[in-house]
This record gives C-alpha cells, structure tokens and sequence, in this order.
C-alpha cells in the first residue's frame, strides 16, 4: 500500500530551512551574496559577511555581502584584499595558520587587542563584534569573516554555537560556490593585464613565442600597427604571425581567438591558485 503525505502548515518566509533552500538555489551566482548574508543573520545574528579563499601569500575574494545589499562596503572588503591589509590580521594570520587542521576553527575577534589599532578603523569603523571561521572544503581553504555591526550588541553565546555547529556545512557551501564561479571566466580579471594573457597562452599551447605574443596582444585590444610597434616587426610580419597561429589553433576570427583563450584561462587560473594553496598548506 502506498502511503501520501501532505505538508498543509505554510512554509515560513525567513526559516533557516527556507533560507538554506534559497541559499543552496543561488550557488554559482551574483545571487547568493545576499543569501549567503541572510542565512547567517538567521543562524547567528550577523549583519555583514566576507568570505575568502586563502592561499601562498594571496587572498582571494569569494563572496561579501550585508544583510542589507546596499550597505555592503565594498571599498573595505577590496582595500582589505588587494592593499594586503589581511597580512596585517592577527585573526587571518592565525587562521593561515590552522586551516589545514583536520577540523573547522572558530576565532573569536578581541578588537581591544593593541594589534588592531591600525587596522580597525581603516577596516572595522562600524563594527562591534566579529569572528572569523576558517578550515578546508572540498577544493581548498577557505577564511569567513562574520560581522556584528553597531549599534547592535556582540554576538550571543548562543549564536556563536550554532555558527560553530553549522561550520562544515558553511564552508562547504562556500568552496562549492567558489568552484562553480571559477569554472566560468571572469572575463575582466581574464583580460587585466598583458602579462596574464601571454602568460597563460605560453602555458596553455604549442604556438611559437612570437606567434603567442601576436595572440596576446590582439586579445589585449592592440591593432596590427600597435602590435608591430611593440614587438618592433613590420605590419606584414605581424599578419604573417597573426595567420600561422590561426591555422595552427583551427580559428577564423579573433572572436573564435577570444573564445580559445577564455577556455583555456579559466582552467589555467584556477590550477594556478590551487597549486599555490596546496603549497601553502603542506
């Protein structure tokens, strides 16, 4: 005999199941900064979160948010990062230091320390309480800052064990959604600089060097007489390079070009960053 059951009691809008279930649905997407940042509000009260993936001697960016999106400071969350202002954390430094722990850590952020005083007003003006996790998912390590801003209270004993309970499950939602936006490029950060492109063009196929210079430099916006200028060739040289490359790669076109590259960069980046980790780490 079969058996129904049927779920008549209305689900609750903001229950941590709910939001657990909206969390889990924005993996992978601009979305879950905002969900990410909800469901920690459900479990522990916090008001902000940063989330990094941690690395040799690098920091990593893998989702900020505020429980209310607008107020995100994102000036802080990026100076901390790209300025190297977390090598001056005494609370991340000792998190580098124990992630490889067989466990998730909880740190608990004493702002009183005389080692903050630098830091906390470029970095944690409004801040009340913060505490920081820190362990091992599935693709590498990963460092979650939780904020308590003021003029709320610090966090409750309460909130901090369920925070403590919940650990491995929220770094494991963290290195899921940290894989999923890195198997798509970032076709900003992919094309920043020069240095990047040939780089990973050299590391990534068989063209000759100056035929991956060519690519590099088209891929960076330059035109045949820029790019000729720059490698102090002749135009003609430069198309004669441009072709062999592009019969060599099996492309028309430098949308077919651009199209090689991504793919290939996104693979090469993300190797790039875990070989750093894994040395950093063993």
């Amino acid at each position: 005999m079969m058996t129904v059951m049927i779920q008549d009691r209305p689900a609750v809008a903001h229950s941590p199941e709910t939001l657990l279930a909206q969390l889990v649905d924005c993996m992978g997407n601009e979305r879950f900064g905002p969900a990410f940042a909800n469901y920690l509000h459900s479990l522990c009260g916090a008001d902000h979160f940063a989330a990094f993936r941690l690395g040799r001697d690098e920091l990593r960016e893998v989702a900020a948010c505020c429980v209310q999106p607008e107020r995100t400071a994102r000036d802080r969350v990026e100076s901390y990062v790209n300025q190297g202002l977390w090598k001056h954390d005494p609370a991340m430094t000792e998190a580098q230091r124990r992630v490889d722990g067989a466990t998730a850590t909880i740190i608990h952020v004493d702002f009183s320390d005389h080692e903050y005083d630098d830091l906390r007003p470029r970095v944690y003006p409004h801040v009340r309480d913060r505490i920081l996790l820190c362990g091992r998912g599935a693709s590498g390590a990963f460092g979650l800052s939780v904020l308590r801003a003021d003029p709320h209270t610090p966090f409750a004993h309460e909130g901090i064990e369920k925070l403590a309970q919940a650990a491995e499950l929220l770094l494991a939602m963290l290195s899921k959604h940290a894989d999923v936006c890195q198997s798509r490029p970032n076709v900003a950060q992919a094309l920043t600089t020069l240095d990047e492109i040939e780089s990973c063009i050299v590391a990534t196929s068989a063209l000759p060097r100056r035929e991956a210079e060519v690519c590099a430099r088209i891929l960076y916006g330059l035109s045949s007489v820029g790019i000729a200028l720059d490698l102090s060739v002749s135009e003609e040289t430069v198309k004669t390079y441009r072709k062999r490359a592009y019969q060599r790669l099996v492309i028309g076109s430098e949308r077919e070009l651009l199209t090689w590259y991504l793919a290939r960069w996104g693979r090469w980046s993300a190797e790039r960053f875990q070989t750093a980790a894994s040395k950093a780490l063993h």
